[in-house]
C-alpha cells in the first residue's frame, strides 16, 4: 500500500500531523526524552567504559614494556638485527643496545638504572624523546629521565656533569658525561634509563661485543622492537618474519641449543584476548546489552502506550478521513524519531562523561593504575554504537503501541477506556462477579488485572534493578581477602634488599644481601612474633644442577644438566609450606639426605608440577661455579625427594621463574655453598601491632639502611579493598540508573491508569466513594506492584545468585561464594513507601478538576 490519498502525496500531511501531535504533548515528550536519554546514557556508559579500558590497558602495557612495538626480539646480536631489519614485512624497527646493567653510583639502591644506546625510532617507541634538550650526539653526551637524575643527586639542567661508575663485562669504569637532555619519568616505570650517543658505542665497540650466549652478560646485546605493515595476527607475522630470515624461536618449535634460535615474543600490549574466544566475556557482554535494551524497552514502550491512549480518539477520527493503518504507524514512528533526535544526543554526551569518570574506578580494580593516566578518547565507535543500540531500542519499543493505534476503529476509539486496551490486541475481556462485596483492596487488585501485560512489565522493570543490586553485593561479599592476600604474601611482613623487591636479586649486578643488622632490629621490636631466614645462591655466581629427574629447555650447565635453585630455609618457612604429596620426617630432613620439591599453583589453584619428579626419587646434585670462577668446594651429592610442598613465590623464593626449586634446612644447606646469600626474612607480628611494625620498617629503610626494603600484607589488603570498591561503585551506579528507569516506568504506568480511568473514578465518587477511599485504592494498587516486585526479585535474585554468580565465582580464584539476599530487603521498605505514596500524589493532582468536569471528559 502506498502513501497516496485521493491521488496526492500525503507525506507532507503526515509530517505536519506528526509535528502537531509532538507539540501538543509537551509534558509527555519531556518524559519520553528523559527515558530515551537514560537508555542512551546506559549504552554510552558501557561503550565508553569498554573503550576506555581497552585504550588504557593498551597504553599502559606499552609503557610497562618500556616501548611500543608489536613484536620484540631480545638478546640478539648486531648480525641478527642486520639480517632482519630490511625485511619487507617490517614497517618500523627500533634498535637498542645495552651498554651497562651495572651502575654503581650511590643513590641507585632502590631505583635501578641502566645505560643504553637507542636510535630515533627506539626513543619514539619508548617515549624517551627529550622534553628538554636534545638526544646525545657527542661521545661524552648523555640524557636521562628525571627520577634517575634525582636518585643520582644531579640537577635536571642542561650542561650538568653526570659522573657514572659502571661495569662492562665485569670491568669497572668511571666517566664524566655532559647532560644534553632529559624527560619526565613515566609513573609506570620501575627502571631508569641513561641514554648514550652512537659515538660512545662506536668508540667502545671492542668492549660491547656480543657474548651473551657464553656468559649471560647483557653488555652488547641488542633488542629490536618491530611494527609490521597492515593488520593480522602478530604472532603469525613474527613467525613468518623469522622463517623468511632463517631464524626460529620457542613458539616455532625452536630450542636454545639451535644456532639460529632467537628469543622473540609478541608484546603484551598487542596480545589482547579475542573477545569471541572468551565465552564468559562474550556472554557477559551480550547479557549486559540485552539488560539495557530490556530496561529501555520497558519504559519507552510504556510512554508511547500512554501517548496512544491519550490520542486514541484523534487516531480514530483520522481513520474516518481515510488514513491507513500504515500511515498512523508512520505518524507515531516520526514522533519517536523526533524524540530520539533530541534524547539520544543528550544521552551520548552525558553517558560519555559518566563513563569517562568511571574508568578510573574500573582501572583501580585491576593491575592497571588510574593514577598512571587514564586514556579515554572520543572514539566515534562509542557514539555510533550507543546511538544505534538506543535507536533500535526505541524502534522496537514504539512498534507495539503504533500497531495498537493503527488497529483501532473510529467507533472503538470514541468509546475507549482502559478495559479496551486488551481488546485492540485481539484478546477477550470478561466480567467478574464477587460474593465479597466491593472491598477497596479487592478493587485495587482487580484494577491491576485489567492490563496484566503492563503490570508484569512494571514489576519486571523494578525487579531488574533490585536483582542487579543484589548481584553486585553478592560479588563484593564473595571476594575473599584471605585468599587474595595469601596469593601474594602469606606472612605479615617480608624484609630484604631493595634489589630483591626490584626482581634483581638473582642478577650479578645485585651486590647486597639482606643485612643481619636489619633482621636483629626487627627481632628487637616489641611487635615481632616469629620469623625465619631464607638462603640460596645467585645463579650467575654459583648454582646447582641435577643430572636426572628435571626437564628444562633453558639454564643448563656445561654438561647439559638443568640448573635448579636450592634453598636453605629456617623451620618457620618450612613449617608454613603445604604438603601436597608424601610426608615430612623432620629429623630425617635435617640429616642432609633429603630435599623438599617445591610446587607452585596458578591463579585458579591448579598445581604446576614436573611429571619427571616423584616422591622417593634420588636426584644427583652437581655444585657448579659460574662465569669460570674457581671453587674450594668440590661438592656433588645425592638427595632423595621426601615430599612435594606448595610454596608462595613471593615469600619463599628470590622471585624468579624458570628453575625447579628444592628446599632443605638452613644448617644443612650452608656448608654446601661457596657463596650462600641471605635472601629474605619473612615474619609475623603480634596481633594488633601491624601498624607499629609498618611505621618502624618505613623509618628504618628510609633513614638507617636505604639499600634495604620491605613488603607487607597491608599493601595487598588495600589493593583488595580498591577492587571491592570498584565493583560496588560501578555496579551500584548501574543499579541506580536502572532503578530510576524502573520507578519512572511505575510512575508512567500509574499515570496511564489514572488518566484512562478519570471518568470511571469520577463516577465512583459520584455514587458515594470518598476521595480518601480512592487514594487508598490507588495506594493499594501501588502496594500490589511492590508486593509483586518483592516476590519476583526474591525468586529471580536467588536464581541469579545460585546459577550465574556461582558459575562466575568458579573462574575467580579469590572468590568464595556466599548466598546473599539482604541488600534487597534493605531496599524493600523504600520501594513500598514509594509505590504507596506516588499514586496518591498523582491522583491529588487530577482530583483538582471537579467531578462534573471529569464526568464530561472523554
Amino acid at each position: 500500500m502506498n502513501d497516496i490519498l485521493f491521488g496526492n502525496s500525503n507525506r507532507p500531511v503526515i509530517k505536519k500531523l506528526s509535528n502537531r501531535y509532538f507539540k501538543a504533548g509537551k509534558s509527555r515528550n519531556i518524559i519520553a526524552i528523559i527515558a530515551i536519554a537514560l537508555t542512551t546514557i546506559l549504552f554510552t556508559t558501557i561503550f565508553t567504559l569498554g573503550s576506555g579500558l581497552i585504550d588504557t590497558v593498551h597504553d599502559q602495557n606499552i609503557r610497562k614494556q618500556g616501548g611500543d612495538g608489536q613484536a620484540v626480539l631480545n638478546y640478539i646480536s648486531d648480525e641478527v638485527f642486520d639480517n632482519i631489519k630490511g625485511n619487507e614485512m617490517i614497517e618500523q624497527i627500533a634498535y637498542t643496545k645495552a651498554v651497562s646493567y651495572h651502575i654503581n653510583n650511590p643513590g641507585l639502591e632502590k631505583w635501578r638504572a641502566d645505560m643504553w644506546f637507542m636510535d630515533d625510532t627506539a626513543l619514539k617507541f619508548a617515549r624517551y624523546e627529550p622534553t628538554t634538550g636534545h638526544r646525545p650526539e657527542a661521545e661524552n653526551e648523555i640524557m636521562a629521565d628525571t627520577k634517575t637524575l634525582d636518585a643520582l643527586g644531579i640537577p635536571a639542567e642542561i650542561g650538568a656533569t653526570v659522573t657514572l661508575d659502571y661495569q662492562i663485562k665485569g670491568i669497572s669504569y668511571s666517566k664524566n658525561f655532559v647532560l644534553c637532555g632529559f624527560w619526565e619519568t613515566d609513573s609506570l616505570s620501575n627502571i631508569g634509563r641513561l641514554i648514550v650517543s652512537k659515538a660512545f658505542v662506536d668508540n667502545n665497540s671492542e668492549l660491547l661485543t656480543y657474548t651473551y650466549p657464553e656468559d649471560n652478560d647483557y653488555s652488547g646485546v641488542v633488542a629490536a622492537y618491530v611494527m609490521f605493515h597492515g593488520n593480522g595476527a602478530i604472532e603469525s607475522k613474527l613467525h613468518q618474519l623469522l622463517a623468511e630470515t632463517g631464524y626460529t624461536c620457542d613458539t616455532m618449535g625452536g630450542s636454545p641449543s639451535d644456532d639460529n634460535y632467537v628469543i622473540a615474543r609478541v608484546s603484551p600490549a598487542y596480545q589482547g584476548s579475542n573477545f569471541l574466544e572468551n565465552p564468559a566475556l562474550l556472554i557477559s557482554g551480550i547479557v549486559g546489552i540485552l539488560l539495557i535494551m530490556i530496561t529501555g524497552y520497558l519504559i519507552i514502550y510504556n510512554i508511547f502506550q500512554i501517548s496512544v491512549i491519550q490520542d486514541i480518539q484523534s487516531y480514530g477520527q483520522l481513520k474516518t478521513l481515510g488514513t491507513t493503518k500504515r500511515q498512523i504507524k508512520k505518524l507515531i514512528s516520526k514522533q519517536a524519531m523526533l524524540l530520539s533526535f533530541i534524547g539520544i544526543p543528550f544521552g551520548l554526551l552525558i553517558g560519555f562523561f559518566v563513563g569517562r569518570a568511571l574508568v578510573p574506578f574500573l582501572m583501580n580494580g585491576t593491575v592497571y593504575a588510574s593514577d598512571a593516566g587514564v586514556k579515554v578518547t572520543a572514539n566515534p565507535i562509542i557514539f555510533i554504537g550507543a546511538a544505534l543500540f538506543a535507536l533500535v531500542t526505541v524502534i522496537i519499543s514504539v512498534n507495539k503501541p503504533a500497531k495498537i493505534a493503527g488497529s483501532v476503529s473510529p467507533i472503538e476509539a470514541i468509546r475507549y477506556t482502559e478495559n479496551d486496551a486488551t481488546a485492540f490486541q485481539g484478546k477477550k475481556t470478561s466480567n467478574k462477579k464477587s460474593i465479597h462485596g466491593a472491598k477497596i483492596h479487592r478493587m485495587a487488585l482487580s484494577n491491576l488485572g485489567r492490563n496484566k501485560k503492563r503490570t508484569i512489565l512494571v514489576i519486571i522493570s523494578m525487579t531488574l534493578s533490585l536483582v542487579l543490586f543484589n548481584t553486585v553485593f553478592t560479588l563484593a561479599s564473595g571476594f575473599d581477602v584471605e585468599k587474595y592476600v595469601e596469593k601474594f604474601v602469606n606472612k605479615d611482613f617480608i624484609i630484604s634488599t631493595a634489589d630483591y623487591f626490584n626482581f634483581k636479586f638473582g642478577n650479578s649486578d645485585s651486590k647486597n644481601d639482606l643485612s643481619t643488622s636489619f633482621i636483629e632490629a626487627v627481632k628487637q621490636n616489641p611487635a615481632f612474633d616469629e620469623g625465619g631466614e631464607l638462603y640460596t645462591t645467585k645463579i650467575l655466581e654459583e648454582a646447582f644442577s641435577v643430572e636426572n629427574g628435571v626437564t628444562s629447555n633453558y639454564n643448563k650447565d656445561a654438561e647439559g644438566n638443568p640448573l635448579v635453585q636450592l634453598y636453605g630455609a629456617d623451620d618457620f618457612l618450612l613449617n608454613s609450606m603445604d604438603v601436597i604429596e608424601g610426608t615430612i620426617d623432620w629429623e630425617a630432613l635435617k640429616s642432609g639426605n633429603y630435599v623438599l620439591y617445591a610446587l607452585t599453583a596458578d591463579d585458579n589453584g591448579n598445581i604446576i608440577d614436573d611429571p619427571n619428579i616423584h616422591v622417593g626419587d634420588t636426584l644427583h646434585f652437581n655444585h657448579v661455579q659460574m662465569n669460570g670462577l674457581s671453587s674450594s668446594i668440590d661438592n656433588n651429592f645425592d638427595c632423595k625427594v621426601m615430599a612435594k610442598v606448595l610454596i608462595n613465590e613471593n615469600t619463599d623464593t628470590i622471585r624468579s621463574t624458570g628453575f625447579a626449586k628444592f628446599y632443605m634446612p638452613t644448617d644443612v644447606f650452608l656448608p654446601l655453598c661457596e657463596q650462600p646469600h641471605l635472601v629474605s626474612f619473612p615474619f609475623n607480628v603480634v596481633d594488633g601491632m601491624e601498624a607499629d611494625m609498618e611505621e618502624f620498617l618505613s623509618s628504618y629503610v628510609e633513614d638507617i639502611e636505604p639499600s634495604m626494603n620491605y613488603d607487607s600484607k597491608q599493601t595487598y589488603i588495600n589493593s583488595f579493598n580498591d577492587l571491592t570498591s570498584l565493583i560496588i561503585t560501578i555496579g551500584g551506579a548501574l543499579s541506580i540508573i536502572i532503578g530510576l528507569i524502573g520507578i519512572t516506568n511505575f510512575v508512567n504506568s500509574v499515570l496511564t491508569s489514572i488518566i484512562t480511568r478519570r471518568k470511571e473514578l469520577a463516577m465512583l465518587q459520584s455514587i458515594g466513594m470518598t476521595g480518601k477511599q480512592l487514594k487508598k485504592m490507588l495506594s493499594f494498587e501501588g502496594l500490589y506492584y511492590a508486593a509483586g516486585t518483592v516476590v519476583t526479585s526474591i525468586v529471580f535474585g536467588s536464581l541469579v545468585s545460585v546459577i550465574i554468580v556461582r558459575a562466575i565465582s568458579n573462574s575467580i580464584w579469590f572468590f568464595t561464594y556466599k548466598f546473599v539476599i539482604f541488600p534487597m530487603f534493605v531496599i524493600y521498605p523504600f520501594l513500598i513507601a514509594l509505590t504507596v505514596i506516588i499514586p496518591a500524589i498523582i491522583y491529588r493532582k487530577i482530583a483538582k478538576t471537579s467531578i462534573i468536569e471529569r464526568l464530561h471528559q472523554n
